[in-house]
């Protein structure tokens, strides 16, 4: 009998529920024993387990967050508790684990891999930063959220006849910028992966400005490489800010700058990731029936995937050029 415990680590995102739905429903389908493991590796540590039915899972596809809790700890935690977590998971009969997260998920996942503790990846995260799938469960419905944020900036932008600085997230790589920008028609897109001089950025808004368009819309993400602000978030300069004091001193237009921050994490996820959801939650219980483990599952070209996790772990997630190149025809 195959006892399989399900588990969300790492940042919360859109979807987290709808994947639980999907692994817990194919997995009473096939007559499996399902476990929820409360607040991820910590909870896992700690050995809060319980069994679930199908009332645990019962009205929670369009909830946002995690039912189960989540927490974010590093690889070194996995291996400083390798003795723990074996011991519960051989406690409870746990033969396999679906853990449902992001890239910080799948590096503690793959050191459990490498320990022979089995287990499947499914990548729920709105920074789309995970190699061995295009696109994360939470991402779709992020950008949904920025792009909603930049249609009611641009009215407050236009009446003010102001800038307005966006920040979003995403510290090494520009998915939510690029995305959401070009959805919410911004003037500008600031990316981590294609920094350009603040000249140039500055040329650009007093080109718009000569041309009688009064107003612009930047995104940036919030790791874009700017000077460093007196605005700190944990420690860290505020990108937004950077960006609008360094724009100041070579420009004279007025500036705004909006931090959507936790904003893009909230919320109920959109009909495509409710779907991506349910197709990776399937997959990730039928690779455990075929005795699969030690991958993620994702869905590249419409198809679903197996990605192995040192892959996953180290392959980085680019964006693809001629989006990049699309983007640019709009600023």
């Amino acid at each position: 009998m195959r006892r399989i415990a399900i588990m969300t680590a790492g940042a919360d995102a859109p979807g987290m529920n709808a994947a639980i739905r999907s692994v817990a429903r194919r997995s009473f389908e096939l007559g499996y024993d399902v476990l929820m493991v409360r607040d991820g590796f910590e909870g896992l540590v700690r050995g809060d387990i319980e069994i679930m039915n199908k009332k645990t899972v019962s009205g929670i596809l369009p909830l946002g967050g995690s039912i189960f809790g989540s927490s974010r700890v590093s690889p070194e935690f996995a291996v400083q508790n390798l003795g723990k977590i074996r011991d519960v998971l051989e406690s409870n009969s746990i033969t396999t684990s679906v853990i449902i997260g992001d890239r910080s998920a799948v590096a503690v996942a793959a050191v459990l891999d490498a320990n022979s503790i089995p287990c499947v990846v499914v990548p729920n995260t709105i920074d789309n930063d995970i190699f061995g799938t295009d696109f994360s469960i939470g991402f779709d419905s992020a950008i949904t959220t920025i792009s909603d944020a930049l249609d009611k900036l641009h009215s407050t932008a236009s009446a003010h006849h102001r800038v307005m600085i966006v920040e979003v997230m995403g510290r090494q790589s520009g998915w939510l910028a690029l995305y959401g920008g070009l959805a919410g028609g911004a003037d500008f897109i600031a990316i981590p992966e294609q920094p350009v001089p603040i000249e140039t950025l500055a040329t650009h808004l007093k080109q718009r400005k000569e041309e009688g368009k009064d107003f612009s819309i930047v995104v940036v993400a919030e790791g874009y490489p700017v000077a460093p602000h007196e605005s700190t978030v944990a420690g860290r300069p505020v990108a937004g800010y950077g960006l609008a004091e360094a724009l100041a001193s070579t420009t004279n237009l007025s500036m705004r700058v909006t931090v959507l921050g936790y904003l893009q994490r909230g919320g109920s996820p959109t009909v495509f990731d409710r779907l991506l959801a349910t197709r990776l939650g399937l997959a990730a219980v039928n690779a455990v029936r075929e005795g699969k483990s030690g991958i993620l599952v994702g869905e590249v070209g419409q198809r679903i995937a197996f990605t192995d996790l040192r892959e996953a772990t180290t392959q980085p997630h680019v964006i693809p050029a001629d989006i990049v190149l699309q983007a640019k025809t709009f600023y």
